[in-house]
């Protein structure tokens, strides 16, 4: 996993497979991006998507991604992360009227490469300069991003625990980190703010205030549940 390649997670996959959506059961193969085949997804604008380039996207299957892993926890371990060049804009006669309203683009892929999220992030060296969490300035001084949180959860997943917080003004925090009785392994760092969003990559231990922060985060979180009852068939 390239810790310099551009990171994204789509607004939203394209939906129009030729599949039942609505059907109570789907089939994992079926949703997945085929490696060495074309898909598409929709995109904001400020992504700042460029015709050619290659890039890291993440992949969650249906209901986390519309409504995000913290309305569908069990989906973070279906999740993929992609390797994928941009073609060029997709046609999309059928876009849905949200994707319209808001101006988003639509950009065809071709798939490079595709698999197991929380593998490829374990899979990782550890590195200790790979990111570091943001720090909030504020009229009372500076502060981590997961620090002054106005609600924060959390789920287990596959042996790893998904943290999720939100902060004032829009801000949107999520990590995926290792728990064990000696350390803090973080190996993804999630923030999205109407500035923009930041994806960082990177297996390391957490120490100092960060690891203070993120010992508080697990101590009051709440516990996270499907919204929705399993549907999908592995």
């Amino acid at each position: 996993m390239p810790a310099t390649l551009k990171t994204c997670a789509p607004l939203f996959w394209s939906t129009d497979l030729g599949i039942d959506y609505g059907a109570p059961t789907l089939h994992l193969r079926d949703l997945l991006p085929v490696v060495g085949e074309e898909s598409s997804a929709f995109f904001q604008h400020q992504d700042g998507i460029a015709i050619g380039e290659t890039l890291q996207l993440i992949w969650c299957p249906p209901v986390s991604d519309l409504n995000g892993w913290s309305e569908q926890p069990s989906e973070i371990a279906l999740s993929q992360l992609l390797r994928v060049k941009i073609s060029g804009p997709a046609q999309a006669p059928a876009a849905p009227l949200h994707a319209i309203h808001h101006g988003m683009q639509r950009y065809a892929f071709d798939v490079l490469s595709c698999k197991p999220l929380l593998a490829a992030l374990q899979a990782q060296p550890l590195d200790p300069a790979a990111w570091q969490l943001a720090k909030i300035g504020s009229a009372a001084g500076t502060c981590l991003s997961w620090d002054e949180l106005t609600w924060c959860g959390r789920a287990e997943a596959a042996g790893l625990t998904y943290l999720v917080a939100t902060r004032p003004c829009e801000t949107y925090l999520e990590m995926i980190v290792e728990v064990n009785e000696q350390q803090i392994v973080g190996l993804l760092s999630v923030y999205l703010s109407p500035g923009g969003d930041d994806y960082d990559f990177g297996r390391r231990v957490l120490s100092g205030d960060e690891l203070r922060a993120i010992k508080r985060v697990l101590q009051v979180a709440q516990p996270l549940q499907d919204c929705q009852e399993a549907y999908l068939a592995i």
